[in-house]
């Protein structure tokens, strides 16, 4: 192998040409090379507010909201023509959009009133001049009627058979403002039976004519449970955004629609427009995340899907639910007065009482008007606050002052509240949006209905306010009606109804809550005549009417009523007021049925007993005190009326027995009251029994049954003796004793009401000689009760 010499490497420089660019480069000025920092640019505002505008400095306006930095330095009222985000040009193109949609609402409200029926077009107009927007009317009108379009229609039955009897009894036909009636009129042109009055051929035919003329007649020939409640505010409320519950809104908007078309004509402790608007724009002036759940607890036993929601007691119900969180937040809140803390205590008592608890509701009906009147609701409104606010107010002031009259009568109480509010309700005429119209929607009708309810609003807190005077006077101690008195009374009444608005007088009504008021005006008669004095009945036995004759007369209306509303509406639809008229109805039954008793007057007692029975069984699935009122009734009922409840009624085998009653009743009602309370004693395990040679009765109850015992001998006069063993009684050691539990019973309630596994407690220690923490939290503690316990 030839080996070549290698060469050196050239050495590798830098080339001249870069060397000289460098050179030639241009430098840098020195601002740019200087590390001091830029100036920062000032950040573009895309909508200065309207006074930067006007005064030519839109540079200046940070845009900053509700208040840009200038207008919060000189005290300016900062406003902007765009929303949040916006542009000045996208503001005034949603102007421009505005306008047309607006002028489109207009056009089509126009062709509205062209078309609609004269009495439907003024109303209407109206309301357009009662500043109702026009987006508002159209869309109750519209959205109605495509609603109607895509439902299934409800029952619609004409007419419903009357029960045992079914033809209108004779000692009811004569002289009877009630059968003369556009409502009786409606149901007989549909009867199969033939009314045994002379006249009645003559009334159907008048009726036709008649219901030809009315405009809302669709409301006398079907039931109002086949309607269903028409609200835009409705439409729009979302409930889930104030209650932690259910966040299904769409059963939400049932459960209100359902409670307003049901009971809100005669529970409307709130105006609920306003609850409804506030509800919708979150905020707080006349709603709260407390009347949202309490609200929600009572539409759940007026839903009737909810198989369950008599059960208050049961933690699976929507109904518990609701009703444990409203709880929770009373709690919370009752120590400060708000108006919607009022507003939920009267929900509160109504619940409670439905539920056969009207001792626990007393606590919150007393909470409500101690608020009420921390807020001077009852007073002159206070000036400088806003027309909305005053509105509110008054309408609530008369809501309480109603419902304590009313809660006062049913429980024979003295009210709490004296003088009625300051300032008188408006004309229902002149100002039918200030009470909040219901409009209701029938099958098959092209139009709404409405229910008119500013005008029963009015007149059922007059009536209410001769009903607290009535109550004040009998029910406060050591003073009773005299005669002269009652006439004072009554006059009052009869000058009352003779002043009602057509809808309301007899000729005209057809609503429950109508028929409703008519029924509390003739019990109201009744309660002021009957315990009269006969001395003192003698002594004005020239009077006319004569006190017998006005009972009479109470008693045939009363009756009248009763069969009126079972035909036209049946009892299966919620109704919390229906009870007291039944109850009362079907006692005064009960006291007139004997052996002794002549055959006339038995079958109408018997035929009106039917219907009493029946509508506490069908109200019995909405709410507990229907069923334990109707254990009080059979049990009251000889064997010959209880055959023909199981024959006429065709009740379930395990229904023609008296319903179980899974919790105890603590009522003060006071025709039951000792029925109901024996039904509590029967459950919970206290005994009666008599002793030979003893005349006395004797009660034997141990632990809480013991302090049931007391209860019953303290007001039962027939309990001579009693025998009682380790009594837990309620009292001040008893809430001592659970002042530190408090806290874990808020915490079971809120997993309750989550839809969780509530905590438990263990019942006794986890070992016989076992000092740790748990053993001091267990229901027994004890070494003895371990002994007994873990065997």
């Amino acid at each position: 192998m030839v080996h070549q010499k290698s060469r050196p490497l050239r050495r590798l420089l830098p080339s001249a040409s870069s060397a000289s660019s460098r050179q030639l480069a241009p430098q840098a000025p020195p601002f740019l090379t200087s590390s001091a920092p830029l100036p920062k640019s000032r950040p573009s505002v895309p909508v200065a507010c309207q006074d930067c505008r006007k005064a030519k400095v839109k540079a200046s306006c940070s845009g900053d909201r509700p208040f840009c930095h200038r207008c919060e330095r000189l005290g300016l009222t900062c406003e902007y023509a765009a929303a949040p985000g916006g542009t000045a040009l996208k503001a005034l193109k949603n102007d421009y959009d505005a306008l047309q949609a607006r002028e489109a609402s207009q056009s089509k409200l126009v062709d509205l009133l062209t078309s609609l029926p004269e009495s439907e077009a003024q109303h209407v107009l109206s309301r357009m001049r009662s500043g109702t927007p026009a987006e508002t009317i159209l869309n109750q009108v519209m959205a109605a009627d495509a609603l109607v379009q895509l439902a299934v229609a409800p029952e619609t039955r004409l007419r419903y058979k009357l029960l045992y009897k079914t033809n209108m009894p004779q000692e009811l036909l004569h002289n009877n403002p009630y059968l003369d009636t556009l409502i009786y009129e409606g149901a007989s042109l549909y009867s199969q039976d033939n009314i045994s009055s002379p006249s009645e051929s003559s009334r159907v035919h008048d009726a036709d004519t008649s219901n030809q003329r009315n405009t809302h007649s669709t409301a006398y020939l079907m039931p109002f449970h086949a309607a269903h409640v028409v609200d835009p505010l409705l439409s729009n409320a979302k409930p889930s955004l104030w209650t932690s519950v259910c966040k299904d809104d769409t059963l939400m908007r049932d459960l209100l629609g359902v409670w307003l078309h049901c009971e809100y004509s005669f529970t409307s402790a709130f105006q609920k427009d306003y609850f409804l608007q506030d509800m919708i724009g979150l905020r707080k002036d006349f709603c709260s995340e407390l009347l949202v759940n309490a609200v929600l607890a009572y539409c759940c036993i007026c839903y009737t899907p909810l198989p369950d929601r008599a059960e208050y007691w049961n933690p699976k119900t929507l109904t518990y639910r609701f009703m444990a969180e409203a709880k929770r937040l009373w709690e919370l809140e009752a120590l400060e007065p708000r108006i919607t803390t009022v507003h939920a205590g009267i929900i509160f008592n109504v619940f409670h009482n439905l539920s056969g608890l009207d001792e626990i509701g007393q606590v919150y009906r007393i909470s409500s008007v101690s608020m009420a009147n921390q807020l001077n609701l009852f007073d002159t409104p206070i000036p400088g606050s806003s027309e909305r606010t005053r509105k509110g107010n008054v309408f609530t002031a008369w809501a309480v002052y109603s419902w304590d009259a009313l809660v006062s009568f049913a429980l024979q109480q003295a009210p709490l509240l004296i003088k009625p509010p300051v300032e008188s309700l408006p004309d229902p005429e002149a100002d039918s949006q200030w009470y909040g119209e219901i409009w209701v929607k029938y099958p098959q009708n092209a139009h709404l209905t409405p229910s008119l309810f500013g005008h029963l609003f009015k007149a059922k807190s007059e009536m209410r306010n001769i009903m607290q005077r009535f109550c004040t006077m009998s029910y406060t101690r050591g003073t009773r009606v005299r005669v002269k008195e009652a006439y004072e009374l009554y006059t009052q009444l009869k000058e009352w109804q003779a002043a009602l608005p057509d809808c309301l007088q007899p000729k005209g009504i057809v609503f429950p809550a109508q028929l409703q008021l008519h029924h509390y005006l003739q019990h109201l008669i009744l309660a002021i005549m009957k315990p009269l004095d006969n001395t003192e009945i003698g002594m004005v036995l020239d009077q006319e009417p004569n006190v017998k004759d006005i009972i009479a007369e109470a008693v045939r209306n009363v009756q009248t009523i009763m069969r009126l509303y079972y035909i036209r509406h049946g009892f299966e639809t919620m109704d919390s007021f229906i009870v007291v008229p039944l109850i009362s109805i079907g006692f005064r039954c009960l006291d007139r049925i004997d052996d002794q008793t002549p055959h006339a007057d038995l079958e109408l007692m018997r035929s009106t007993l039917m219907l009493v029975v029946y509508g506490l069984y069908q109200q019995h699935r909405n709410h507990y005190l229907s069923k334990a009122l109707y254990r009080v009734v059979r049990a009251r009922m000889r064997p010959q009326e209880l055959d023909l409840v199981k024959e006429a009624l065709e009740l379930e085998e395990e229904d023609a027995d008296q319903l179980v009653l899974q919790q105890a009743v603590r009522s003060h009602w006071p025709r039951p009251r000792l029925e109901a309370v024996r039904v509590q004693l029967h459950h919970v395990g206290v005994k009666l029994f008599s002793c030979p040679g003893f005349s006395g009765r004797v009660y034997w109850g141990s632990s809480f049954s013991r302090g049931n015992v007391i209860y019953a001998a303290a007001i039962d006069k027939r309990i001579k003796a009693t025998i009682i063993q380790c009594p837990a009684v309620s009292g001040e050691v008893r809430s001592l004793a659970f002042e530190n539990r408090i806290s874990t019973l808020l915490e079971d309630r809120r997993q309750i009401t989550s839809g969780l596994d509530p905590p438990t407690i263990p019942l006794i220690a986890a070992g016989r000689e076992s000092p740790d923490p748990a053993t001091r939290n267990a229901m027994f503690p004890t070494k003895d009760a371990y002994d007994l316990l873990s065997l």
